[in-house]
């Protein structure tokens, strides 16, 4: 098969060594996100603020999640991997953005008890036919080690996407539509939260908040890509 149809790039299509990969020039176009970064959003700075850990969006107002990590910045480059895991069916990218995750901040998420998708709503996810944050989460769940339940969180209600919407329309637009299934646990957990990217953080963090007030102990949260 791979000599009729050899594994190409993700991004540009060029012939490569193996699937679900990038050829060394798109991936080198990738600006993944390096030390220093804020503590706990993981947002990076632009430079080194001695004794400054945390950046002016989390000393105004805590977020919901104990700690966030993402992968690399949501930009040009990075838009069409990340799209084409998303919404043309190239699943297979799910293994090597875990790995690459799992690399990263390992130590940092290396405690936890239980990993959490950000759910689909289920008439979405017939269009869709899958929800990239589950497959996200089961290939991080098979790297660590750790388990995985898919049906924690519930989207109970239909919603506009997301991405043009404004932060207050964001908010509206999900008021109402996460519920926690009571059939599962996580009280006293630590749980973490896989989604593909984070933008305004109003999908996460009302995630996060309706973890932690079901009993999770701590939420910490990993992504793909962020803006």
């Amino acid at each position: 098969v791979n000599y009729i149809m050899p594994p190409r790039c993700s991004t540009c299509s060029a012939l490569i060594d193996q699937e679900q990969g990038l050829c060394a020039s798109c991936f080198a176009k990738l600006n993944f996100i390096a030390s220093p970064y804020c503590s706990c959003c993981g947002f990076p700075f632009e430079f080194i603020i001695e004794g400054q850990n945390l950046c002016g969006r989390c000393v105004e107002k805590q977020p919901s999640y104990d700690l966030a990590r993402s992968l690399f910045k949501f930009d040009l480059e990075s838009k069409k991997i990340i799209h084409s895991f998303k919404y043309n069916d190239r699943t297979e990218h799910s293994q090597m953005f875990a790995k690459l995750l799992v690399a990263r901040y390992k130590k940092e998420i290396d405690e936890v008890d239980l990993i959490v998708p950000v759910p689909m709503h289920r008439i979405k996810r017939i269009f869709r036919q899958y929800n990239p944050a589950q497959i996200l989460a089961k290939d991080i769940s098979d790297l660590l080690k750790i388990p995985m339940i898919p049906d924690v969180l519930i989207k109970t209600k239909w919603t506009k996407p997301q991405t043009k919407l404004t932060q207050y329309e964001r908010k509206k637009n999900l008021s109402g539509s996460l519920a926690f299934n009571m059939k599962r646990m996580v009280k006293g957990m630590k749980v973490l939260l896989v989604d593909d990217v984070r933008t305004t953080e109003t999908t996460c963090n009302s995630c996060a908040k309706l973890l932690k007030t079901t009993g999770a102990e701590s939420v910490e949260l990993l992504t793909v890509g962020m803006t």
